[in-house]
C-alpha cells in the first residue's frame, strides 16, 4: 500500500524509495528540490508503489489496483512519466510494464541524455535540475559512488589497444568457454574484452553523455570541453527504452565498436558496471564533467571508479617526444622529463602509476607505438548484478 503522508512529506519518502539501490540518495535540500521541481505530488505517491528502483516492474492495471484507481486514468500519467525520462519503461512480450529509476544510474542520465526534448519542453526545470544537481553532488553524494570497497563502475581500456598489446606479444586472451585457471590470470580475460561485451548484447544504442550535457547547462549553456558528446551506449532493455523515446539511435556491433574508437580518440575513458555479465550501459568518461573521475580527480577518493588491470608500459626507443600523451591523460599521470644532460640522453615520459587509471587512452594515441599496456593485476569483477550488489553492501564504508 501507498504509504499516507502528507504531501509535504512524500518527497523524502521518495528519496528513502530510490535509496533502496545500491547507488543511495540521500534526502537533502538539494535532491527535495529536484524531487519536487520533477514530480508533481501526484507522480511522488504514483512512485510509492515502488520498493525501489528496478525492483518491480509493474503493469499499468497492477499500479492502479495498488494506488485505487481506475486504470484509464493512471495510465496515461505513467506513459508521460515515461515519455519524460521520470519512469522506466518498456514492453517484452506484448506486456509493458514500468519501473522506478534511482537517482543515478538512472534518472539523471536519462533526463539529461533527452537534453533536446528537455530543454524544448521544460527549460527552466532542466536549469534547476543541473544547478541543484551539482550542489548535490559537490556537497556529499560524490561520496556515494565511494562508499564501498565494490565500486559501482570499473575502467577498461579499447579493443584496439587490447589487440596491440597481443600483438607486441604482451599478452594473450583467454577464449570464453575455457576454464579459468590460477595459471590463466594474467591472461586477457573475456570481460577485459569491449568487443565481447558488445557482441553478447542483444541491442546496443547510443545517446548523448549525461555528464557533459549537464555541466554545459550548468555553465549557462556554454560546453566545458570539446570532446564529443554522442558517444555514451546503453544495452538490451535500456536500448530498447532510449530508442523507443526517440534519443537513441541503435548501432551495428562495428559501430558500436568505432563510436568507442571515437571515444578513446579524443582522450575519452570508457567505463562500465563493475560486473562481467549482463551489462546494461558504458559510458565514455571526461575528467571534467563525469561524475565518476571527478571522485578521482577532485575529491580524491580511490573507491570511486575500479581501475582496469592493466597499466602503461613505456618504450622510450620508440618515443618522439611529441607529448601527446601527456596531454590527454585524463588523470594527468604523465609528465615530459625534459633531461638535464647535454646530450638529453636521460629524456624520457614518466609515468606515475599511483595515479594511473590503466585507461589505455595514452597508449591509443601514442602515433609510435611507444606505450602499450600490459595486465599487471588479476581484479575480476562481479558475475552478476545481484553478487555485485551484494559485494557493494557487504563492502559499505558508509
Amino acid at each position: 500500500m501507498v504509504d499516507e503522508k502528507s504531501n509535504s512529506d512524500v518527497y523524502e519518502q521518495v528519496a528513502e524509495r530510490m535509496s533502496n539501490w545500491i547507488v543511495r540518495s540521500p534526502i537533502s535540500k538539494e535532491l527535495r528540490k529536484i524531487l519536487k521541481s520533477l514530480f508533481s505530488p501526484e507522480e511522488a505517491k504514483i512512485l510509492l508503489v515502488f520498493n525501489g528502483p528496478f525492483m518491480d516492474r509493474l503493469t499499468a492495471e497492477k499500479i492502479a489496483r495498488k494506488l485505487k484507481r481506475p486504470v484509464e486514468e493512471v495510465k496515461p500519467i505513467l506513459d508521460e512519466m515515461a515519455r519524460t525520462q521520470r519512469l522506466f519503461s518498456v514492453e517484452r512480450n506484448n506486456k509493458r510494464t514500468y519501473s522506478m529509476f534511482p537517482l543515478v544510474p538512472g534518472l539523471f542520465e536519462l533526463f539529461f541524455a533527452n537534453h533536446k526534448r528537455a530543454e524544448a519542453e521544460e527549460r527552466e526545470l532542466v536549469k534547476l535540475f543541473a544547478e541543484e544537481f551539482e550542489k548535490y553532488y559537490n556537497k556529499g553524494y560524490a561520496a556515494e559512488f565511494a562508499s564501498s570497497t565494490m565500486p559501482f563502475m570499473r575502467v577498461f581500456v579499447d579493443q584496439k589497444v587490447v589487440d596491440n598489446t597481443i600483438k607486441k606479444g604482451k599478452g594473450k586472451t583467454v577464449d570464453l568457454d575455457i576454464e579459468i585457471t590460477d595459471a590463466l590470470k594474467h591472461h586477457i580475460m573475456p570481460f577485459e574484452q569491449v568487443k565481447n561485451l558488445i557482441e553478447q548484447s542483444r541491442k546496443v544504442a547510443v545517446m548523448d553523455c549525461a555528464c557533459r550535457v549537464h555541466m554545459r547547462i550548468h555553465n549557462d549553456g556554454v560546453p566545458v570541453n570539446d570532446y564529443p558528446v554522442n558517444v555514451c551506449m546503453s544495452f538490451n532493455i535500456w536500448a530498447d527504452y532510449v530508442v523507443e523515446q526517440g534519443f537513441g539511435k541503435e548501432l551495428s556491433t562495428q559501430e558500436a565498436l568505432e563510436t568507442l574508437s571515437k571515444a578513446a580518440k579524443a582522450g575519452l575513458v570508457h567505463t562500465t558496471q563493475n560486473i562481467t555479465e549482463k551489462i546494461t550501459f558504458i559510458c565514455n568518461c571526461d575528467r571534467d564533467c563525469c561524475i565518476l573521475l571527478r571522485g578521482l580527480t577532485k575529491f580524491r577518493n580511490p573507491n570511486s571508479v575500479a581501475t582496469s588491470n592493466f597499466l602503461p608500459e613505456y618504450e622510450k626507443e620508440s618515443c618522439i617526444f611529441c607529448e601527446k600523451c601527456v596531454d590527454i591523460c585524463p588523470m594527468y599521470a604523465i609528465q615530459h622529463h625534459y633531461g638535464h644532460k647535454k646530450d638529453k640522453s636521460d629524456e624520457t615520459i614518466m609515468i606515475n602509476n599511483e595515479l594511473c587509471i590503466g585507461c589505455g587512452v595514452c597508449a591509443f594515441n601514442c602515433p609510435k607505438g611507444a606505450i602499450i599496456m600490459v595486465k599487471k593485476y588479476e581484479k575480476v569483477p562481479a558475475e552478476k548484478p545481484a553478487e555485485q550488489a551484494q559485494a557493494m553492501v557487504e563492502g559499505r564504508i558508509h
